[in-house]
């Protein structure tokens, strides 16, 4: 089953950026890119996971078109990285 999970970067407390992983091994993947980022001392960072996604469709001439998704994030602990290294 895959995982979602999305890190969050701050740059000196502004957000930066976003990386989000959906696959089979999605914290082993923030992993490698932390694992770049870990000499730039004025980063920090934010893990969420997702819980709940929604999709929204709509039907037209009979067939069903996916328009968008939107997933719901609850924070976790950065600690759960350095149990997937283990």
């Amino acid at each position: 089953m895959s995982q979602h999970y999305q890190l969050t970067i701050y740059q000196q407390g502004k957000l930066l950026g976003h990386f989000q992983s959906q696959s089979m091994h999605a914290l082993a993947k923030i992993n490698s890119l932390l694992s770049y980022l870990q000499h730039t001392s004025e980063l920090s960072y934010e893990l969420h996971q997702v819980i709940e996604d929604a999709r929204y469709l709509m039907q037209k001439d009979g067939v069903m078109q996916l328009l968008g998704t939107q997933y719901i994030y609850k924070p976790c602990s950065m600690s759960i990285l350095a149990q997937e290294i283990a």
